[in-house]
């Protein structure tokens, strides 16, 4: 049986609650096939085990797997060209991107969640791009696959939409809006209905039936609320039940997605979710960034989860979630990158770092989330929202060995007060490139910052090579059409008088 010690100055075990974490000084796991068995001072496991391996030393810290609660590509859309627009724009503006092979995409982006010490990813997967009669062994396999070839974890599905293509609207009643050119454009290039409502369940089922990893949860998703007729969200949430599945969901990502709400059923998508009886505690959502009061008193009655995602939320324009009010109310929040963290590289520690920093509002006293409430989303409460949690999210015995080495010195160098706390120094200081060694089900994924399962160069290689090839014809007409289509949506979303109301968070005021 494959056995280690994996040894730290220290190991921190799982938050403890706002103001403290479970953390042993010069400590270990001392795992076997993958099952943590001990946890303690190392000199004590030494003695009482003969790994095959020691793995770390003192110079070591010694974390839980971090989780990516909600992503959903490799290449960020800044690379392939789409710059940072309000995410309505941003959408259409995004529909122009060439192609990219979707294994070769997760990989890349499995890569560089591994080297920044995520272990485990929420991966929602759009379906709306699809080419017609998409198989499971052309699509769905070849996403899974990536990552079962990386080692990682992964709770992953494919959203789907119904309605509201272009905009906010009935797509006829925006049609019409539209000069007949670009109307006749539209039809010819535009997948309206890529795979239809039916195939996505048939899909998703098929996937779950294939599936035989136990490092890979299937979950059912519908895309966001205006995006999916109720026919539609009542069939994903029936799926999910008979399924025993996670249920993920986009929801008031925007101040726009919000008025929808009021405009089409006078209450807020949120509401009408819970009308339908969608929302429980195997539903999370992304963003909700623009909940309200009465949203979150809904969250805490069905047990809704949260994956928060500030670095997207600030590049889209979208806001800042009330996360403080959500915690208060004792709400499970996890943390997302959501394909573009900010700085494009899938660094989950600056992720962290700038979900700390964006809810500290102004005043003595008032309160905003601490480190250890910080690692606390990142691990275990990702754990619950990736359907891991039984196993993945603490080091704790009897779990899986999911475990992250941060290279000390890298954190603490040239110097760190000898009183400060080691979740404090993680949070504030930590980055992907500290991570020096990575651990699934107790196999070495990084050693060293090398990875043991995949060849990176040959990886990158490979993806530059496929995006080097001349744009095909319906690339290039993905493209126009996008150009085109841009000034009608953005004049179409100027039309809306904002709405207005009091902030949960108060940054400033003007004299």
């Amino acid at each position: 049986m494959a056995s280690s010690l994996i040894r730290g100055k220290y190991v921190v075990c799982r938050a403890l609650g706002d103001d403290e974490s479970e953390i042993i000084t010069d400590g270990a796991v001392f795992q076997r096939d993958g099952e943590i068995i001990e946890i303690g001072r190392y000199d004590d496991l030494k003695a009482r085990h003969q790994p095959d391996e020691v793995i770390g030393g003192p110079g070591f810290i010694v974390i839980p797997g971090l989780i990516n609660a909600h992503h959903h590509s490799g290449l960020t859309p800044f690379q392939l060209g789409s710059p940072d627009l309000p995410l309505e724009t941003w959408i259409t503006a995004k529909f122009g991107q060439r192609d990219v092979d979707p294994y070769l995409d997760t990989l890349y982006c499995a890569i560089q969640m591994i080297e920044s010490g995520i272990t485990t990813v929420m991966h929602n997967h759009a379906l709306r791009s699809a080419p017609e009669g998409v198989s499971l062994d052309d699509w769905g396999s070849s996403l899974v696959g990536a990552y079962e070839t990386s080692g990682m974890r992964a709770a992953f599905s494919f959203f789907n939409r119904d309605q509201n293509h272009l905009v906010y609207e009935d797509n006829g009643g925006f049609l019409n809006t539209l000069p007949q050119s670009l109307v006749t454009q539209i039809n010819d290039v535009f997948p309206f209905s890529p795979i239809s409502s039916a195939d996505h369940l048939d899909l998703t089922e098929e996937l779950i039936k294939r599936n035989e990893s136990e490092r890979v949860h299937i979950f059912i998703s519908a895309h966001n609320v205006h995006w999916c007729s109720d026919e539609m969200l009542s069939d994903v949430k029936a799926f999910g039940g008979q399924h025993e599945t996670g249920i993920h969901i986009h929801v008031q990502e925007t101040i726009y997605q919000k008025m929808y709400g009021t405009r089409h059923w006078g209450m807020t998508p949120l509401a009408h979710l819970n009308n339908l009886g969608f929302l429980g505690p195997e539903v999370s959502i992304a963003h909700g960034t623009w909940l309200t009061d009465s949203d979150i008193d809904l969250m805490v009655e069905t047990g809704t989860m949260l994956c928060h995602n500030p670095s997207s939320n600030l590049r889209l324009s979208s806001g800042v979630a009330p996360v403080n009010r959500l915690l208060a109310r004792g709400v499970e929040v996890a943390i997302g990158i959501d394909e573009a963290g900010i700085n494009d590289d899938n660094d989950l520690l600056q992720e962290m770092r700038l979900a700390q920093k964006i809810h500290r509002e102004p005043g003595v006293g008032v309160l905003s989330p601490s480190s250890h409430r910080i690692f606390d989303m990142a691990t275990r409460a990702g754990a619950e929202v990736t359907f891991f949690g039984n196993e993945v999210g603490t080091l704790e015995v009897g779990k899986r060995a999911d475990i992250v080495l941060l290279d000390l010195s890298r954190i603490s160098e040239p110097y760190l007060d000898p009183d400060t706390d080691i979740v404090d120094a993680i949070v504030y200081r930590g980055k992907g490139e500290d991570v020096d060694t990575v651990i699934v089900d107790g196999e070495v994924l990084l050693n060293e910052r090398e990875l043991t399962r995949v060849n990176k160069a040959d990886v990158h290689a490979e993806l530059k090579a496929s995006l080097s090839q001349p744009l095909k014809s319906h690339e290039l007409n993905r493209a126009a059409l996008s150009s085109a289509l841009l000034p009608h949506v953005n004049q179409w979303f100027a039309n809306w008088e904002l709405e207005q109301s009091g902030p949960h968070y108060r940054y400033n005021a003007r004299g």
